[in-house]
């Protein structure tokens, strides 16, 4: 399912700030527990947006069949993302939301021409499936500027909420709106990372990693922002079950800081990331741990080019889109 497959990576692929769009919040599923959102728009025209927009070749082959075949050239037609989580680990599920311009007629027409692919109506929108009956991912389109991925189940139920008004938890609600006006890619969960992450705490772990999954196990939620311009600013946030514990995770951050720091003369990538995170500044206030860093664009910019230079398959292509 190759073009559900590149539109889905797109569609995590971008990055502003912005107050998350009404319309794609209204078909979050009502039981979210995590949630995270980018302007791809607004990422377009930030120095690093343009730096790795400027990766992607206009004459990649590759790139430039996939928007003939489908009329979708994912660096012009994404304007806004969001994704949804249910938090289940147990039963996982979500949906990725994305507000654009999408060329349905052609879209349609090129999954026609797949066999591996089958486009149907579901009340009145654009439903693209696998014809494999054991596939559970799908692809909708609302009208040619929303769209909309995930298991099939959840796509058809964000689609049977399209008529309705819905509303999800309000205390994710709460969070969706302050960082998503403040912060230009953004997440949120009001889920314990225990929930999110499977089979954490199976009993396999000993010594220092019994203590470590029980320390991650105490984060009860947490959220985190990236404001984009020639400095680079990260925040984070988790509120674990006691200060005691939000100490234990601030320490364990700062660790893993200094291990990125000792390993640097030996591994060129932990350098470059050491060297970014060096005014990283980690405090907690009660149960709150806040993680801050600022970081010049520049910076950033040369890390990558560096980490491509030694690794050329990690250097972004659209062909892995």
């Amino acid at each position: 399912m190759r073009q559900i497959a590149i539109l889905t990576s797109v569609f995590l692929a971008g990055a502003s700030a912005f107050a998350a769009d009404s319309q794609l919040l209204n078909l979050v599923m009502p039981g979210a527990q995590a949630m995270a959102g980018v302007n791809v728009a607004t990422a377009a025209i930030s120095p690093l947006g343009q730096y790795l927009l400027a990766q992607i070749g206009s004459n990649d082959k590759g790139l430039q069949g996939f928007i003939a075949a489908t009329g979708f050239d994912p660096r012009r037609d994404v304007t806004e993302i969001l994704v949804a989580s249910a938090g289940n680990s147990a039963g996982p599920s979500g949906l990725i939301l994305a507000r654009g311009t999408f060329d349905v007629a052609t879209l349609r027409a090129a999954v026609s021409n797949n066999k591996n692919q089958q486009v149907s109506t579901y009340d009145g929108d654009t439903l693209i499936t696998s014809s494999d009956p054991k596939a559970n991912h799908a692809m909708a389109f609302i009208g040619t500027s929303i769209a909309v991925a995930g298991d099939l189940t959840s796509v058809k139920a964000a689609l049977d909420r399209a008529s309705g008004v819905n509303s999800i938890d309000p205390a994710l609600a709460a969070l969706v709106q302050s960082l998503s006006t403040s912060e230009d890619a953004w997440s949120a969960s009001i889920a314990s990372v225990g929930s999110l992450i499977p089979n954490l705490g199976t009993g396999t772990e000993t010594g220092n990693a019994t203590k470590m999954t029980q320390l991650v196990k105490s984060i009860q939620s947490s959220s985190g922002g990236v404001q984009f311009g020639q400095n680079v600013v990260f925040n984070a946030q988790a509120v674990a079950d006691t200060p005691q514990d939000a100490s234990a995770v601030a320490d364990l951050v700062r660790m893993f800081s200094a291990l990125l720091s000792m390993g640097a003369a030996q591994n060129p990538q932990a350098g470059a990331a050491a060297q970014m995170l060096q005014n990283l500044q980690v405090t907690t206030s009660g149960t709150t741990v806040n993680v801050t860093a600022s970081i010049p664009e520049a910076q950033i910019e040369a890390a990558l080019k560096s980490v491509s230079a030694k690794n050329p398959a990690a250097a972004p292509k659209s062909r892995r889109l």
